[in-house]
């Protein structure tokens, strides 16, 4: 997602891509072939048919525009829009008591939860809020996992550095071709010389200062040899490499590092895990504009990537974007499934959370055919005449997808079927007329797919709730 502070903004490549599609609209209204005898301008609508290319939603999708209040109070009141009496995990059967005994442990020692999803996690925006709160009750054990998003051609969240000074070969989950690995986190970036750095660290603007701890995801050798802190000054640290990452125990906790490295010139960086090596929850986030299920499991990697991390628990977040497209209940259960056991399979131990995605809008395209007036072609010295053509244009508004409602029925039925934990966001937003609420109440943004910050604020803050409920309050009950 693309973010500002109380002012939206758009990139060169959006307002490239949206003139294109304008272009386009404008070549495909052709004036009608006949004119019409003389009469008076009248005008009629009919509407466009669903086959019609939506390029708006797609930009919409894949580019996003999100407004961030830095000053939005994270524990806002919970509107009565919202469906408290949903705001509980279904279990269907699921032993969540490891869980909740990793939960029990965290004041001696550190566990962990992986939220996958697509734009709304890639935002960070509610998930920062969901893992804000549970380290609040739990510890902090550090912000965890960040990817190379920026480096990679999109953005990423306003609260960590993730940089270089040298000039990397970038892709994304949603490019239209991976020329190399791609990582779990659907971040990728290459380096094909034999020196180099990367820097990382936390902002100033959130506590989740300081870290002692650095894990490096990658592909290809890499070797270690200086790091530095934000002056300059080097830093004694231990390098312990492994075959997909590479760990960097630090001397003394810092706040950002400069690592230097010597590679191979085929070293491919997915992201990176800060730590306090400190008792506490970590609350693990990857999320990528666009993403669906099917494009994580064409990663084909994601359960084996996040196994260093050690989760107790993984929450997929996904079913938007399969929305826009045309996916059938059979196919999209089958791709739920490969995702389920692709994780199941390299972290056998950890419990996966299943999350509905809620009501939203799509674009509406009407035709509107306007008869205007033409001078006639003549000549010169001869008194005017006049005939009218039809001129055909398309005017833009808003409408329930109502492809979501099926496919979250789809992701109920998986989960009672495999006995896998269902968080219905669907329900709990309010259900079928959330999204018009929703708008009223300022927690949509302008393309009404993404929330404002205060939408993702009020769902971060609710997630935290249902969590707090599942696996912190049977343990306080002990």
């Amino acid at each position: 997602m693309i973010y500002s502070n109380n002012n939206s903004r758009l990139k060169w490549w959006q307002l490239l891509s949206m003139t294109a599609v304008g272009l386009m609209l404008a070549i495909s209204s052709p004036l009608a072939a006949n004119p019409l005898p003389d009469q008076d301008d009248d005008e009629e609508e009919e509407e466009v048919t669903e086959e019609q290319v939506d390029e708006d939603d797609v930009n919409a999708r894949l580019y996003p525009v999100i407004e961030i209040d830095s000053d939005d109070d994270i524990d806002i009141p919970i509107p009565s829009i919202i469906k408290t009496e949903a705001n509980h995990i279904t279990l269907n059967g699921a032993d969540w008591s490891k869980v909740q005994q990793a939960v029990a442990q965290t004041p001696l020692k550190s566990m962990a939860i992986v939220h996958i999803g697509d734009s709304h996690i890639q935002a960070d925006i509610g998930t920062g809020v969901t893992r804000e709160l549970l380290q609040y009750d739990l510890g902090n054990a550090g912000r965890g996992l960040i990817s190379p998003l920026k480096m990679s051609g999109t953005n990423e969240p306003i609260d960590y550095i993730f940089s270089s000074s040298r000039s990397w070969v970038p892709a994304k989950l949603m490019s239209a071709r991976w020329h190399q690995t791609m990582g779990f986190t659907g971040a990728s970036v290459k380096y094909t010389s034999k020196e180099g750095d990367i820097t990382v660290g936390t902002s100033e603007r959130d506590d989740y200062n300081p870290f002692s701890s650095v894990t490096l995801f990658h592909n290809g050798r890499m070797e270690v040899n200086q790091v530095t802190d934000e002056q300059g000054n080097n830093l004694h640290f231990r390098s312990l490499p492994s075959r997909d990452y590479t760990q960097i125990i630090l001397s003394k906790p810092e706040t950002r590092v400069k690592i230097y490295f010597n590679c191979a010139g085929d070293l491919t960086l997915f992201g990176a895990s800060l730590s306090g090596e400190r008792p506490g929850i970590f609350y693990h986030a990857i999320g990528n504009n666009g993403a669906t299920y099917d494009t994580y499991n064409k990663i084909g990697t994601v359960g084996a990537g996040i196994a260093p991390l050690q989760p107790e628990l993984v929450i997929i977040s996904l079913g938007c974007n399969e929305a826009f497209g045309h996916i059938s209940a059979d196919a999209f259960y089958r791709s739920i499934d490969r995702l389920v056991n692709n994780i199941r399979y390299s972290n056998p131990s950890a419990q996966i959370l299943l999350v509905t995605p809620m009501e939203c809008h799509k674009s509406v395209y009407t035709t509107v055919k306007k008869k205007v007036k033409v001078k006639r072609k003549g000549k010169k010295n001869r008194k005017a005449t006049y005939t009218t053509k039809t001129v055909t244009s398309k005017q833009k508004s808003y409408g329930v997808n109502t492809a979501i409602k099926p496919l979250r029925d789809v992701i109920l039925k998986y989960g009672a079927d495999k006995g896998i934990a269902v968080y219905d966001w669907w329900a709990v937003a309010g259900g079928e007329g959330a999204s018009n609420r929703w708008i009223d109440n300022g927690l949509y943004s302008k393309d009404r797919v993404h929330h404002t910050a205060k939408g993702y604020h009020l769902q971060g803050r609710l997630m935290y709730d249902a969590l707090k409920e599942a696996i912190i309050i049977p343990v306080a009950k002990q």
